[in-house]
């Protein structure tokens, strides 16, 4: 029997969780990556896994026929959403060793919106696709063997959104790669008359590996203007500098965005390459990109709000 067609995304949500608790019935019978993944996700769903201050986790989908588990967790109401962010992860971030890091993450973003603006945000922690190790990230072959599922994903969704709502990807590292090529897909599309085109207003990255200058050539392939795309590398993220020069893809995607830190406002430095960095007690403490009280965090949440960073 074909689905009916989904009128919401609570509509994916409740298939997703349906289909999510068939899975936990016949895990014993899967194998190692499968088992991780399940219990990957249901770990980001538990409702005590994390700081009660972020909302609730919900399962957009769970895909364990492929030949590697592939998940997205949203958090927020994208049917009433103000604004809708995709947040997309790099190398080696994957559903059975990373789901709770990205939806944790994913929350922490939805609450810095909220503190920055946003009246109703939303955000979804995708981690649709295999990511690569660190040595393949240097080729674009993943991003583009991954660019129809990110771009379904998207399209799907923006079909459901309100007309208003403010829609945005943040990708950190590879994930800025493979973002890029899914937003030039959107953009080359043919929409039939009558059809809204998926649109994408904001796109920001974060300790980018490059984008390939083909894509960057004409300011109308992504379809976002060149006025909200914006990029961070922090000083000490020697990853996303020497991945660039490894991959020969470009250095300039969008307007700079300052994640040094800001003393005198109490938001702290990014130390590196990963986007969570931060544990409690460390010294000297350092600070992933998407860490709460990181300048990174604070800019990324007005960016994605649809206005300008604080510091630049």
């Amino acid at each position: 029997m074909v689905p009916a067609p989904s009128a919401t995304v609570a509509d994916l949500i409740a298939r997703a969780e349906r289909g999510f608790a068939a899975a936990k019935l016949r895990r014993d019978g899967l194998d190692q990556r499968r088992k991780a993944a399940i219990d990957g996700v249901a770990h980001a769903l538990r409702p005590t896994s994390m700081d009660p201050a972020i909302p609730a986790r919900r399962l957009l989908f769970l895909d364990l026929e492929g030949p590697e588990p592939l998940a997205a967790v949203v958090l927020g109401d994208p049917d009433t959403a103000t604004h809708l962010t995709w947040q997309v992860s790099g190398a080696g971030i994957r559903p059975g060793t990373a789901m709770w890091g990205s939806a944790r993450e994913a929350g922490e973003l939805l609450l810095a919106q909220r503190a920055a603006g946003a009246e109703r945000p939303a955000v979804i922690a995708w981690l649709g696709y295999p990511a690569p190790g660190l040595l393949r990230a240097v080729f674009n072959r993943a991003a583009r063997g991954a660019v129809e599922r990110l771009a379904h994903d998207i399209r799907r969704i923006g079909v459901l959104l309100p007309d208003d709502v403010h829609t945005g990807i943040e990708a950190h590292s590879y994930g800025a790669t493979l973002a890029a090529h899914a937003l030039a897909r959107l953009a080359a599309e043919e929409v039939p008359t009558g059809s809204r085109r998926t649109r994408i207003d904001t796109f920001a990255t974060t300790g980018s590996a490059g984008i390939p200058a083909g894509l960057l050539a004409d300011p109308r392939t992504l379809g976002v203007p060149v006025d909200r795309r914006f990029e961070a590398v922090a000083t000490r993220d020697h990853l996303a500098r020497w991945g660039r020069v490894l991959s020969g893809r470009t250095a300039v995607v969008g307007l700079p965005f300052a994640v040094e830190g800001h003393p005198a406002s109490g938001l702290h430095t990014v130390t590196g390459h990963n986007t969570s960095r931060y544990v409690p007690g460390t010294v000297p403490a350092e600070y992933g990109y998407r860490d709460p009280g990181t300048l990174s965090l604070h800019n990324l949440a007005r960016i994605l709000n649809g206005t300008t960073p604080a510091f630049t």
